[in-house]
């Protein structure tokens, strides 16, 4: 606790209050305001990593996170003995649980931070091959999800997580199948262009992250930021959420069309969320692992796994929203390029 005074005096603060919230955050309480005191996730010798995120959210990011402070030194953050610390205003949540203006403020920030910070990028082949291991991994869990259910079926009695996974069965094959349509619309591996739009990643976008203020959304912790295609800041997101069983899946179908309308999504990006928005790879993991797992009680794998499940379906009800606005697009352009004589043979017909 000495050392996180010694760094409140270094931005010439005095006759303050000072509460732990939790072990990385701290409330200050001042005669000129209230702040909050963050360990970032950064060690004092990963300053390096640090710097060109803050000087981003300097320029560019004051919409989109609190400012910080600067020091009596000039800096926007302090070097402590393991990590690196920063001060921003302490900004009260006016949030209601899910109430669709908050959605609609979030869809509305994010937009603009992808709208503005939207570039062409030439060199997309390691994002590509991604998405190919991607459609490699929901062809190999597809058999690997028969084999566990053979294996539970083969036992006398069958433990609850045994009967989890086979009741589950149904939707996991359905949504399997699904990303198999999702990428029969992509072009072939060669054929995809190389030149993607590319954005600023908040990078770890989950509600916890996201502060509503009268309207307005602010997002926190922005340490795993990164430069990449908008679909991966966007999927995070929801299948963070989607581990929830009260997550509010049709608000955000209902309002996705702010973020679409704000950043300009194309089809091909729309396409791509929607393959993102599948995601077997985390529900396989967790389930190998629980049945190696022996400490925990059969319940309490039951509830791990649950988790994980509701990713896949609430995952696919966003993707095949998408996909049937991405049809209705497509559509649409065909008919734009049919030629005149065309468009009067049809309307003959």
């Amino acid at each position: 606790m000495e050392e996180i005074h010694n760094f409140i005096h270094s931005y010439g603060i005095s006759g303050y209050h000072i509460r732990q919230v939790t072990d990385k955050l701290h409330r200050v309480e001042t005669d000129n305001g209230v702040f909050a005191f963050k360990q970032s996730r950064y060690h004092s010798n990963e300053e390096d990593k640090w710097r060109p995120i803050i000087n981003w959210l300097e320029v560019n990011g004051k919409n989109f996170a609190p400012p910080f402070a600067h020091t009596k030194g000039g800096m926007p953050y302090v070097l402590g003995r393991s990590h690196i610390y920063y001060l921003t205003p302490w900004v009260e949540h006016t949030k209601d649980e899910y109430p669709s203006h908050d959605i609609e403020s979030f869809f509305r920030s994010l937009g603009t931070l992808h709208k503005q910070s939207k570039q062409t990028q030439s060199d997309n082949q390691g994002y590509i091959e991604y998405l190919w291991q991607k459609k490699e991994a929901g062809i190999q869990a597809h058999q690997l999800l028969l084999e566990h259910i053979e294996a539970f079926e083969k036992r006398h009695y069958m433990p609850p997580l045994g009967l989890a996974v086979c009741s589950q069965y149904k939707q996991i094959h359905y949504t399997l199948e699904f990303m198999k349509e999702l990428y029969q619309e992509l072009p072939e591996r060669d054929r995809l262009p190389d030149n993607l739009p590319h954005v600023i990643n908040h990078g770890n976008l989950k509600n916890d992250h996201i502060i509503q203020y009268h309207g307005h959304s602010y997002f926190l912790n922005w340490e795993q930021m990164f430069f990449g295609p908008p679909m991966l800041d966007l999927s995070r997101f929801f299948l963070n959420d989607f581990r929830f069983h009260d997550s509010p899946v049709e608000e955000y179908k209902k309002k996705f069309s702010v973020y679409e309308r704000l950043y300009g999504i194309t089809n091909q990006e729309r396409l791509l969320l929607a393959i993102h928005l599948i995601d077997p790879h985390h529900y396989f993991t967790r389930l190998d692992r629980l049945l190696r797992e022996e400490r925990s009680s059969e319940l309490e794998k039951v509830q791990k796994l649950e988790k994980s499940f509701r990713r896949i379906v609430y995952g696919r009800l966003i993707a095949e929203s998408l996909f049937n606005t991405f049809q209705a697009q497509q559509l649409k352009d065909n008919e734009s390029k049919s030629t005149p004589d065309e468009k009067q043979g049809k309307s003959q017909e």
